[in-house]
């Protein structure tokens, strides 16, 4: 006989649905055999690096998940997201449809995608490092005065191209559909493993997003002395660059799991939540005769 399912609930404390929605599973949870709740934790910056249970119900919104991962570390718990937030793409559960789904849990009736995550490594010029671990993107971009930046890529140590705009992102499969798609970048499976490098708004015709091999790294480096710019990972951590520091990304060590109930599909996540596909308003289809 198997143990029951160690199950954790954490969210964003800060929004009150979350609060009512993490009560009415918890109680949900308590009345099911092969379901053990472990704990309950809203808080926003607890360790959870060692947490002792099978599986993670996370509430909130994208946002809450990406910071959820980078808490996690090295030694992430299976999330299963819960939107209580505005476009939920990660967090791509409702409420009510958890609850009606806690027999699925129970009886193990779940995969686990294992998402590629990023490590993000910046250089100072003084010799000092810094290291951040993300599952989305990042992000290097003017800080004010917001002047024209230009970027150099190297790519396994290769020089690439100088890029001239706002900035450019590097994302993830599961970042493709974030930032990077706004700017124009495609979409990519969420078990692909490339990077995709987009810029942001180029000074040129002809500079267009790139993806390449997620076993490579990539180098990114601002030119020029006397531009503002800034790091950010995950739309979340940003960290200023100053004249000389240098930029690497690569794949991450350890990917991060999310739980995937019976009949999710990616497509119609993209259809439900960006309207992939949707005709716009006033379309009435193919010219007839």
């Amino acid at each position: 006989m198997r143990n029951p399912l160690a199950t954790v609930i954490l969210g964003n404390g800060s929004k009150q649905e979350a609060i009512a929605v993490a009560d009415r599973l918890a109680e949900s949870l308590r009345h099911i055999d092969e379901i053990r709740l472990v704990g309950v934790d809203l808080a926003s910056d607890s360790d959870l690096s060692a947490l002792s249970a099978d599986i993670a119900l996370v509430l909130g919104g994208d946002g809450t998940v990406l910071h959820t991962a980078r808490r996690m570390g090295e030694h992430p718990t299976p999330v299963l997201g819960v939107n209580v937030g505005r476009l939920g793409f990660l967090a791509d559960e409702t409420p009510d449809g958890v609850l009606e789904r806690l027999h699925d849990l129970a009886a193990r009736r779940y995969k686990i995608d294992d998402l590629m995550t990023l490590t993000c490594t910046i250089h100072h010029a003084d010799g000092g490092a810094r290291s951040y671990r993300g599952l989305n993107d990042v992000v290097l971009r003017a800080a004010p005065t917001f002047h024209l930046l230009e970027i150099g890529l190297s790519i396994d140590g290769e020089s690439v191209m100088t890029y001239r705009g706002d900035g450019l992102i590097l994302a993830t499969p599961v970042g493709s559909t974030a930032h990077s798609l706004s700017a124009g970048g495609p979409i990519l499976p969420p078990n692909a493993q490339m990077f995709v490098v987009t810029p942001l708004c180029a000074h040129t015709l002809t500079q267009r997003p790139l993806v390449d091999d997620a076993d490579k790294v990539y180098e990114i480096v601002p030119e020029g002395a006397g531009v503002a710019t800034v790091v950010v990972v995950d739309g979340q951590v940003q960290h200023p660059l100053k004249h000389g520091d240098r930029v690497t990304v690569s794949r991450g060590l350890t990917p991060f799991p999310m739980v995937r109930l019976p009949g999710h599909s990616f497509y119609r996540t993209l259809r439900d939540k960006l309207g992939w596909g949707a005709q716009p308003p006033g379309d009435r289809g193919a010219r007839q005769g």
